[in-house]
């Protein structure tokens, strides 16, 4: 879509992550690969979203939202991902905390539908050279296009990353 622009938003605790999923949900919404967030286990959320969304006022697609506890919270993730309707490329924004809790946003019901390849994977890179661990990984043959990919990268240099495979370059 022509002139979109990136934008940011803070959305306070406690309960940024409703407050975020009622915001994307309002016209004119994001699509696939036009939001990502970050879900903080404080109750605040932080919002980055293409203005305006190619969804419009459409509501075939709608922003969700969930919290997958510790001490599992990755792996709960993935295979809800997995399950369908199933999420695709920019369909889903991960937020990994170290407290081993998970903070999920997507898009529902995903365009995989009840394909069962591509699927989501996660995979964790310990510190202190996660973050180049991770980058070697995604650029290994095939190779996670666009939307393929939600990471994150922790402040002792570990790093974990939400990745559809096998990846579509």
């Amino acid at each position: 879509m022509a002139n979109q622009i990136w934008q940011f938003r803070a959305f306070p605790a406690p309960d940024g992550e409703g407050a975020a999923v009622k915001f994307l949900n309002e016209p004119l919404r994001q699509g696939r690969g036009e939001a990502s967030g970050t879900l903080r286990n404080n109750g605040t959320a932080g919002l980055l979203w293409l203005e305006p969304g190619s969804l419009g006022e459409g509501t075939e697609q709608t922003w969700q939202s969930a919290e997958f506890p510790a001490p599992n919270g990755e792996a709960a993730a993935v295979n809800f991902l997995n399950e369908p309707a199933r999420q695709g490329p920019g369909e889903a924004t991960v937020t990994p905390r170290g407290n081993g809790s998970v903070g999920l946003l997507w898009l529902e019901p995903g365009s995989l539908g009840d394909n069962a390849a591509p699927a989501w994977q996660y995979k964790d890179f310990p510190s202190p050279d996660g973050e180049q661990a991770a980058l070697a990984f995604l650029n290994a043959s095939p190779r996670q296009g666009a939307g393929e990919v939600s990471g994150f990268v922790r402040n002792d240099g570990s790093a974990v990353i939400f990745y559809l495979e096998p990846g579509s370059g």
